[in-house]
Formats: structure tokens, C-alpha cells, sequence
């Protein structure tokens, strides 16, 4: 879930940091002054300052919470899971035998973290500068802790539409925002805290062509079941699931 076309005001605008507790203050400090972040006490947020969503650190690490009334605790990215799902999962039958793997959306790092515990190497692209931070800081605990997989990830944080110009990989992962239109809508706290923060995206175009450049194999675009294709372009295979789309294009030849 990079943002490789939302408004340059919206991708640089940063919510309020808030510190979990004492001990968290210095850590929020110095992410809010990295980020160019408000930094906001606790208990102006716990009295209803800081609107939708603040980030929020705390001794797990750091977060996206929504107003105090609301979820007991932040939203952060999971690590790995066990086992690897080889066979079972849809994003590894899209994917295929490719080893290495561009997330050029990475958003949570969620279907980066399934490609990682199946094998594969991934390079996570972000460029919305909260979420590469949450993925980094996620990132040095789960290495430190030895998550299986995790040695396997990877984050680059930049435009997606640039950043593929200097990157090559057996696949391009795509799963970029989409407006929430009736069944094709998301749910779940971590997308709409996700929402909040960057918009919908745009520009697909330039997302599709840039992937289509960097893929040696193919690209993989992660759509709802019954939205259009990405950009308006029809794709050369496809492969359904019961809420969830992967549309797959052939690589360009501009580049060798």
C-alpha cells in the first residue's frame, strides 16, 4: 500500500505522535521529531485531542490507534507467520516459483510477510513516511528476535513509481488503496487506519507501467473480486478467489 500518487500535501502530512507511557517519551520524541511529526501528551489524546489517529509508541513498538474511546491498543505490522502456507495460500500461487519478490504497495507488510515464510526475498517499497517507519521499526524487533523470515524482508522507502526504476525482481507485487465502494469495500481496523493516514491511490497508470518495467516474470496485482482491472488495463491471466482477485501481466521489454 505505498502511496505512489496521492497528493504530495496528503503523503507528507503526519498525525500526532503520542507516547504509550513515561518510559515511551524519549522514543516519541525523537520518532516525531524524525517524522516532522505534533508530538501530543497522553492526556490530551485521552481527553479527545489529536483526531482520527495518532502514532502511537509504546514497549511493542510503534503503531496507528484511532481516538481514545475507541480499540484498547494500537495496530502495528505482524511478523512472519509460522509455517509458510506453501500451496495453500492464493498470493503464493499468483506469485509462483519467482524467489525474489518486489511489495511495491507494502502498506502493512502483510502479503510480504506471507512471501517471506514461503521462501521468497522481498523488497517492501513504502512512501508514506509513517508506515516505512512503523515497517522499519517492526522490522529490527522481529530480526532481533529471530522471526522466521524476517531475514528475508527487506524496505525501501520512496515513491513506488521512481524507486522500481533502479530495482529488478522475478515478480512485482501491487495492491494499491481503492476507493471503498460497496462489497468491494475492506475491512478490518489495520486498512482503515491504513485509510485514514494515506487516501486512496491514483495514478495507476504509472504504477502498472513502472511494475510491468521491473518484472522479470510477471506482476501481480491484488484486486477485490469484482473490481475493474487496475488502470483499465485487462490482464493476460487472472486468479479468483471468494473476495479477493490476482490479476497477472507479462513483464514490458524495455528493459533487459
Amino acid at each position: 500500500m505505498a502511496r505512489p500518487s496521492a497528493p504530495a500535501d496528503r503523503v507528507r502530512a503526519v498525525p500526532p505522535v503520542v507516547a504509550g507511557a513515561d518510559d515511551d517519551d524519549a522514543r516519541a520524541d525523537a520518532l516525531a521529531t524524525a517524522l516532522g511529526a505534533p508530538r501530543l501528551e497522553r492526556a490530551a489524546w485521552a481527553a479527545g485531542a489529536g483526531g482520527p489517529i495518532v502514532v502511537w509508541v509504546d514497549a511493542a513498538g510503534f503503531g496507528l490507534r484511532g481516538p481514545a474511546r475507541g480499540r484498547a491498543s494500537a495496530v502495528r505490522p505482524a511478523p512472519p507467520p509460522p509455517g509458510g502456507r506453501a500451496g495453500r495460500e492464493p498470493l503464493l500461487r499468483a506469485v509462483g516459483a519467482g524467489a525474489d519478490v518486489i511489495d511495491a504497495t507494502a502498506g502493512w507488510g502483510v502479503d510480504a510477510g506471507v512471501l517471506a515464510a514461503a521462501g521468497r526475498r522481498v523488497t517492501m517499497i513504502e512512501r508514506h513516511p509513517v508506515l516505512a517507519a512503523l515497517l522499519r521499526d517492526a522490522l529490527e524487533r522481529w530480526r532481533a528476535e529471530g522471526r522466521p523470515g524476517a531475514e528475508r524482508l527487506s524496505l525501501v522507502e520512496g515513491d513506488a513509481r521512481s524507486v522500481l526504476t533502479g530495482l529488478r525482481a522475478d515478480v512485482v507485487l501491487l495492491d494499491p488503496m481503492y476507493p471503498e465502494r460497496g462489497k468491494a469495500a475492506r475491512k478490518g481496523e489495520d486498512l482503515t487506519l491504513a485509510r485514514l493516514l494515506v487516501g486512496d491511490d491514483g495514478d495507476q497508470d504509472e504504477l502498472l507501467a513502472a511494475a510491468c518495467g521491473a518484472a522479470r516474470r510477471r506482476v501481480v496485482v491484488k484486486r477485490p473480486r469484482t473490481a475493474p482491472p487496475l488502470a483499465g488495463r485487462p490482464p493476460t491471466g487472472v486468479l479468483v478467489g471468494r473476495t479477493t482477485r490476482f490479476d497477472l501481466y507479462p513483464p514490458s521489454e524495455a528493459r533487459p
